[in-house]
């Protein structure tokens, strides 16, 4: 198994950073737009949501940069540990015992990126999965078969 953390391609942060900017967007065009609708002119109070946009653009951009840089997974010997989070440290160490099944999915925007998530399902509560987002698809395409080969070879052991 492999000893090192990975991390995401750096594509994601792109990605993320793009998602970011069409939130920035849509919420300008929604200050701008609703006092029009209202008003059916463009007062002087239009001049301050290019403020609020660049603010939150440029907060959205730090904080996806920081959520990027905490992003990190590992296979170890008999689970899978990521850890993420900028606010909230998450680390999850997912055994290869309690593992159902694993995706690879490529939603529009992974496709246009050149990348993949793996999504491990696993036993346990409603919507108990994880995500690893970022990678090649060659690389998830490898990380689902050794998870599901190594969820196959775990299975006539107890969940911990």
């Amino acid at each position: 198994m492999s000893e090192k953390m990975n991390k995401p391609e750096k594509r994601l942060l792109t990605v993320w950073r793009l998602e970011v900017a069409l939130f920035v967007l849509l919420v300008g065009a929604t200050l701008i737009l609703i006092p029009y609708a209202a008003y059916n002119q463009i007062s002087t109070w239009v001049l301050w949501p290019p403020a609020v946009i660049i603010a939150i653009g440029l907060l959205g951009g730090i904080y996806m940069k920081k959520r990027y840089d905490a992003w990190n997974y590992q296979v170890r010997e008999d689970h899978l540990y990521l850890e993420h989070g900028v606010f909230k440290k998450v680390s999850s160490m997912v055994p290869f015992v309690r593992i159902q099944h694993v995706d690879a999915q490529r939603g529009v925007i992974d496709r246009i990126a050149g990348l993949s998530k793996v999504v491990v399902y696993t036993a346990g509560t409603r919507g108990a999965d994880v995500r690893v987002p970022g990678l090649l698809p060659e690389d998830a395409e490898r990380l689902q078969e050794k998870l599901r080969d190594v969820a196959i070879e775990s299975e006539d052991r107890d969940a911990v």
